[in-house]
């Protein structure tokens, strides 16, 4: 194990002090619980009397440890389900009535090629979700993630597979992931993502909006 290695993170100290910030362990988990269960940050912050913002504080000050690892994880569970619902309709488009004076008189189809571009840029060459940074490990803990969070309520040390903020490795994963994402999207190598192309957040609405209209 090199100097730089932080693989192993634990939560928080053994006999952590109180956070001035407000983010115990438990509203931590809580926190990811309901970001697993809505997709939402701000949904999810609020169900814990935090604002959104001091959420993505906290994951940044937090970043390679568990709270982002479980992060990760929750954003993209469930994520296959809606994503294979959401990427047909956006390859196959959606049939939109036309209407004149109060009567349809046809109909054309729309597509969605910014949800069409982020979908194929979230996904492995295999079709399944892709996590972020953290990779391998994010999806070994998306098996348990009950039990990650267990992990991180209780303050124990969790696997994140995180190099250290000083390790050279850190450059090189990062490289490695968006060489690996641009390839996908078939892109050039080295070539920069769509200015316009969706956000996380931006992404699971739009997942949320196809799940929705597809209940009614």
């Amino acid at each position: 194990m090199s100097k730089h290695d932080t693989s192993l993170w634990p939560a928080a100290p053994s006999k952590p002090a109180k956070r001035h910030d407000g983010w115990t362990l438990a509203k931590q988990a809580a926190f990811l619980r309901q970001l697993s269960a809505t997709h939402s940050v701000t949904e999810a912050a609020k169900s814990v009397s935090m604002s959104r913002q001091s959420a993505y504080r906290l994951r940044s000050r937090l970043k390679g440890q568990a709270f982002d690892l479980a992060w990760e994880v929750a954003f993209h569970h469930s994520y296959d389900v809606l994503a294979h619902a959401a990427l047909d309709r956006a390859l196959n488009g959606v049939e939109v009535p036309v209407y004149f004076q109060g009567e349809q008189v046809g109909s054309y189809r729309k597509y969605d090629e910014r949800l069409t571009v982020a979908l194929l840029g979230k996904t492995t060459l295999g079709g399944n979700p892709a996590m972020g940074r953290l990779g391998p490990t994010a999806e070994r803990h998306a098996r348990d993630f009950e039990g990650l969070l267990g992990q991180l309520e209780s303050g124990e040390a969790v696997e994140t597979g995180a190099p250290g903020l000083d390790d050279p490795g850190e450059l090189e994963a990062l490289r490695a992931a968006t060489t690996a994402r641009t390839t996908n999207l078939g892109a050039e190598k080295g070539a920069f993502p769509c200015p316009s192309a969706l956000s996380d957040e931006e992404l699971m609405a739009a997942l949320q909006e196809v799940e929705a209209q597809n209940e009614k």
